[in-house]
């Protein structure tokens, strides 16, 4: 809050320190340009706070006013941008240091009961061994902050390393995927192959067994409808060919068709256990690749479905 002598500093128009302050004949002061902006709002030249119209265009300068402004504001200015430098108490420069009290003292205080019997040092000595204190507990924060730059530095390198180390990771992981895709592929088109092949043999086998079944029974029916005509002929005819007909039918009495063993595809053979035997199959493949490439710097493991490649 700004004391009383501060306040009647201040402009009514514009509540700042006057500046190039004017005196109306009602002997209120305004600054020079609030002055002018109010009668140039109002049309009409009178005093913003008693309305007694003024008589000059251009009124005088308060020049006193102006110099106590002026000399608050360097004051102001003073304390703002300068240490205190003297007492509180006794208004004498402080050109002592107190070290039992650390504050700087007078001459005044040093002879007080306050400071009696404390250690008192001119303040510039005083400053100066403070203040090489103070450097000497600066140097451990000075290597504490060394200490933090080399530890950014190793951190963005770390960065840059883990960067590189998940790349080559990436990489890594696509070969090793790929060469399991491949794997399988192989695996997949030589047992599909094998399927295939058993397929063929078998349909040739039952297309073989179709084709003589059907020789056999033409030959049968022909058989039948000549046994047939023999037992319509007459009885002395009958009696000429029953032998032959009978030597006939007793010939096909006699060869009965077989079922045919193993003409099913054999299911068990293509699927039984197939996963493990893939894995094992895998396992075979990769552990012979890896034998014979170059040797990795570091050794890795894969693991298949359980089974773990150290390589």
């Amino acid at each position: 809050m700004a004391s009383a002598s501060e306040e009647n500093l201040h402009c009514p128009v514009c509540c700042g320190i006057f500046q190039d302050p004017v005196l109306l004949s009602c002997s209120h002061s305004f600054c020079k340009a609030c002055l002018q902006t109010w009668w140039n709002n109002t049309k009409n030249q009178e005093c913003p706070l008693c309305r007694k119209r003024s008589v000059q265009n251009n009124p005088p300068k308060n020049l006193a006013l102006r110099n106590v402004c002026q000399d608050f504001l360097q004051k102001k200015q003073r304390d703002v941008t300068s240490p205190e430098s003297h007492c509180s108490l006794h208004a004498e420069e402080l050109k002592l240091f107190c070290l039992n009290d650390e504050q700087p003292v007078c001459v005044v205080c040093l002879h007080s009961e306050t400071h009696k019997n404390h250690s008192i040092r001119p303040i510039d000595e005083a400053a100066r061994d403070i203040k090489e204190g103070l450097q000497e507990q600066l140097e451990p924060l000075r290597n504490k902050l060394d200490l933090f730059n080399d530890m950014k530095e190793n951190y963005g390198q770390t960065a840059k390393d883990i960067e590189g180390q998940a790349e080559d990771t990436e990489r890594q992981i696509k070969a090793t995927f790929s060469m399991l895709r491949n794997i399988l592929e192989k695996e997949e088109k030589a047992r599909l192959d094998a399927l295939k092949e058993e397929e063929q043999q078998k349909s040739e086998m039952m297309r073989t067994q179709c084709e003589a079944l059907a020789k056999e029974m033409e030959a049968l029916s022909d058989t039948i409808r000549g046994t047939n005509e023999v037992l319509r002929a007459t009885d002395h005819s009958f009696l000429l060919r029953y032998n032959t007909a009978v030597e006939l039918v007793h010939c096909f009495m006699l060869n009965h068709p077989q079922p045919i063993q193993g003409a099913m595809i054999d299911v068990d053979k293509h699927l039984k256990n197939l996963p493990f035997n893939i894995l094992e199959r895998m396992k075979m493949t990769i552990t012979h690749t890896l034998i014979h490439r170059p040797a990795d710097p570091e050794p890795t493991a894969i693991s298949l479905g359980g089974l773990s490649i150290q390589t």
